[in-house]
């Protein structure tokens, strides 16, 4: 059991908690800042449909919630096939009794590749993982919302790459800028409806996919220059920046971008 599971152990009446009575759905959930997020999530007392590319991921993380006394359900969702989307929302709509948030975090990077070497292909598939599928995802999720009468928040997960360019990949910085302006695009336009749009720009983020490089000594120097907090976030505080956002605390706030990076971009 991790430390972050032992805190919903302990959570007590989990009506009480400010997510009681919330189904939220988080993609990329199956892992690394998804899996930080789902579980932050239910330690708040909300419903969390557990969503992953790999059906085995979505599940591994619905059990290790549910043991630990939350509310979990698996399902499996490639964010590339926009054609499974309904089917994917109408099953956690029907298992949590409606939807009330949505974590948009399936993503990743492009191989390092300069620019004047990056294939369509590449692109197309950058764009698909990070932007493209946040977009009809929340066009979807949204909609059945709008269509309920029902208010809710949407949580994009962007990158510092969207202000703060990464060499070498310059596919995966486009596609974090325009998440992030699309957040704010929509945050207009869904306001009248109350859902609430925000986004989360992780710098920097030890996870269990990045701990080779983070943990590399090499690298530990260089984010002493680059980080003023001496180092990379854990998925965990950017998991606790999104429960921000989805919880009473930010009910006035929408077309933000909160950043969670160590003050690298302040550099």
């Amino acid at each position: 059991m991790t430390e972050q599971s032992q805190g919903m152990a302990a959570a007590g009446d989990r009506q009480a908690l400010p997510l009681a009575h919330k189904t939220a759905i988080v993609t990329g959930a199956g892992q690394g800042l998804g899996r930080a997020i789902a579980i932050a999530l239910a330690q708040a007392g909300a419903h969390v449909a557990v969503t992953h590319r790999r059906a085995a991921g979505a599940m591994a993380v619905a059990e290790e919630i549910s043991a630990c006394g939350g509310d979990a359900i698996g399902l499996e969702l490639d964010v590339t096939e926009t054609g499974c989307y309904q089917r994917v929302l109408d099953a956690a709509a029907e298992w949590g009794s409606g939807l009330d948030i949505l974590v948009n975090c399936a993503g990743g990077m492009h191989p390092f590749t300069p620019f004047l070497e990056v294939d369509q292909a590449t692109f197309d598939a950058t764009l698909a993982r990070n932007f493209k599928s946040a977009f009809f995802l929340s066009q979807a999720f949204a909609g059945m919302l709008v269509k309920a009468g029902r208010p809710g928040r949407i949580v994009n997960i962007a990158s510092t790459a969207a202000t703060k360019p990464d060499m070498q990949l310059a596919a995966y910085n486009a596609a974090k800028a325009a998440l992030v302006q699309f957040g704010k695009s929509i945050a207009v336009e869904l306001a009248p409806h109350a859902i609430l749009v925000n986004t989360v720009a992780p710098g920097p983020v030890r996870t269990d996919n990045t701990r080779w490089i983070y943990d590399n000594p090499k690298w530990q120097a260089a984010l002493r220059d680059k980080v003023p907090l001496g180092g990379p976030a854990d998925a965990e505080d950017v998991a606790a920046a999104v429960l921000f956002l989805c919880g009473p605390g930010a009910r006035h706030m929408t077309g933000s971008t909160v950043t969670v990076d160590g003050g690298f971009t302040c550099l």
